[in-house]
């Protein structure tokens, strides 16, 4: 049976060595709940392979009728890799990266 809402901490480094181990945890939470809101706010470094990831996550959440958001605005190690990969350009950003979707 899915529960509802889960906060699903991502902290520690988020980059393409241990991208496997976050991949994991995303997909077993998706399986389990229709909400999953992610707490990224402590993971550090980050690199782009998890912004890919997020973005794959969520578009594969949406196909399977769920939901997936950002616990609060991106900010720190997360914010700065949106930034100089380009994910958040002058005319504003994916309001999922602010927590607004």
């Amino acid at each position: 049976m899915l529960a509802n809402t889960v906060t699903l901490p991502l902290d520690g480094p988020a980059t393409i060595r241990t991208i496997g181990a976050v991949r994991t945890a995303l997909q077993e939470a998706l399986a389990r709940h229709h909400h999953i809101q992610l707490d990224v706010a402590a993971a550090d470094p980050v690199d782009l392979s998890f912004v890919q990831l997020l973005l794959a996550a969520r578009r594969s959440a949406r196909a399977a009728g769920k939901q997936l958001t950002l616990a609060a605005p991106a900010g720190g190690a997360l914010l700065c890799a949106l930034e100089q990969g380009g994910f958040l350009p002058p005319g504003g950003a994916d309001p999922f990266w602010s927590g607004a979707a």
